[in-house]
């Protein structure tokens, strides 16, 4: 059995089956793109090799193949597309390692690293690496082939921190904001929201009588909807506000100085244009209370280290907090452990 060709306007196409040892393909019809038939059949007779190799090779001889482009390629088109400040990063790859074989995506990374990671922090190199490690994964799974494991970066959490702040200093920093910004701010305290989860909260999602919040998929990072009990702090502030302003049933909860509903930056790239639209409240606030080094997006970790100081388990913290993987919460469980070996040590 072979393939067999005919021309279709000015070109050939192909179609047939192929037998090796017992197995036999059909070859759906295909164009060639060649106008003469000798070119035709070398072109068929390449794709009539490259499936016998992949019957022969299996997996192996898939990933021969296979390129770092293919795999950038397969991930641009996945379903869902990619976040648009990701568009750029794949771009650079594809430039820079896209020719080299799959077996050399390692090699092209460090090849990356030397050339463009120096001059960046890790927290952003872990960034490129996830995104690179992403695509690489998605396509080797498109191929039904291994992928390869590129080296983690030193110093980098993802572009995560585990921090908190003392109890004074949190109860300084919580007094110190506006009553603009400390509204808002109390949900990422307390309820470890992220930014705009808080700030584009709308009423209709909010349920007094069971006392919880709903964040729908379109307001999450990882874009799945969850649910959350508000914590005593949270409902008595929601509760005063919704009184206040006439019990509606649907409108944006918090609003600026100005009245008006807050900008939301999301999907805006790495550099969020008009950056976040706390921190400028948030710097007042940290210099009246005296508190350094501590970004808005830290009350988030300041309120997951809590809830592990508070004997919360890290896959319920991820329902909770809204993680997508629970590598992303294993960084509080060492905050734990550090803590609990400090308790030991006070101890007479």
């Amino acid at each position: 059995m072979a393939l067999h060709y005919r021309r279709r306007g000015e070109t050939w196409h192909a179609r047939g089956r192929i037998r090796v040892g017992t197995q036999t393909i059909i070859v759906p019809e295909f164009s060639t793109g060649a106008r003469a038939r000798a070119d035709a059949e070398a072109i068929g007779a390449a794709r009539e090799a490259e499936i016998r190799s992949d019957i022969l090779d299996g997996a192996v001889g898939r990933q021969r193949r296979l390129t770092v482009a293919d795999c950038l390629e397969s991930y641009l088109s996945r379903p869902g597309g990619v976040k648009p400040y990701d568009v750029a990063r794949i771009a650079e790859f594809n430039e820079m390692l896209g020719d080299r074989a799959l077996s050399e995506a390692v090699a092209g990374w460090r090849s990356w690293l030397a050339a463009r990671g120096s001059k960046q922090k890790p927290s952003s190199v872990g960034r490129w690496r996830a995104v690179l490690q992403a695509a690489l994964n998605h396509g080797c799974a498109a191929h039904e082939v291994p992928a390869p494991k590129l080296p983690g970066v030193k110093g980098s959490t993802g572009g995560e921190r585990a921090i908190w702040l003392p109890d004074d200093q949190r109860r300084r920093l919580l007094a110190a904001y506006n009553p603009h910004a400390a509204c808002p701010v109390l949900l990422l305290a307390y309820q470890g929201f992220r930014t705009q989860e808080a700030l584009q909260l709308d009423w209709r999602w909010i349920n007094f009588d069971r006392r919880t919040i709903h964040l729908t998929a379109g307001e999450t990072k990882a874009k799945r909807g969850r649910t959350v009990t508000m914590h005593p702090r949270v409902d008595a502030l929601l509760f005063g506000m919704w009184c206040s302003a006439g019990k509606p049933s649907i409108g944006t909860v918090f609003l600026s100085a100005r009245g008006h509903a807050y900008a939301d930056t999301r999907g805006r790239g790495e550099r969020q244009q008009g950056g976040n639209p706390l921190s400028q409240a948030h710097a007042t606030a940290c210099a009246a209370a005296g508190v350094t080094a501590f970004r808005v997006h830290d009350w988030r970790h300041d309120w997951a280290t809590r809830m592990v100081w508070a004997g919360t388990d890290l896959p319920t913290l991820m329902a909770i907090g809204g993680w997508s993987s629970l590598r992303m919460v294993q960084r509080y469980a060492t905050t734990s452990a550090d803590r609990m070996a400090q308790a030991i040590q006070r101890l007479a």
